[in-house]
């Protein structure tokens, strides 16, 4: 990936960060809940995911982009990754954004408000019969 490539992910995360308001949450916090065009920051680790949705006749349409955290003014060595997906309301949707985190997004009734939890991945081995 070329160097232009990585800075424009970089600048994608800092300016999604930057919207007013944004909502920010660490990893174990309670899930925090945001409306349509307020964005959300999520610290979790070694990974940064930033984010927002607007509401789509009661859908949410949810953009999110998960990277590495920023370590001064050092660009990472990996890209960013870009989500969208469409939650209708009274659904969720999970993502995997690795080290056993996943991300879990709800949609409120009338997509007028989301809520993002983090999950722990537990492996699990069901018993033998």
């Amino acid at each position: 990936m070329s160097a232009i490539m990585r800075s424009a992910s970089v600048v994608a995360v800092l300016a999604l960060s930057a919207l007013a308001g944004a909502v920010s949450a660490t990893s174990g916090a309670s899930p925090a809940k945001f409306k349509p065009l307020q964005g959300v920051s999520l610290h979790l680790g070694s990974k940064h995911a930033v984010g927002y949705f607007h509401a789509d006749n009661g859908v949410c349409q949810l953009t999110l982009v998960v990277g590495e955290e920023l370590k001064g003014d050092e660009s990472p060595a990996v890209a960013s990754a870009r989500f969208r997906t469409a939650i209708e309301a009274g659904r969720y949707a999970r993502f995997d954004i690795g080290e056993g985190t996943q991300l879990q997004f709800s949609c409120a009734p009338g997509a007028t408000a989301m809520t993002v939890e983090t999950l722990k991945q537990i492996a699990y081995t069901a018993p033998q019969k």
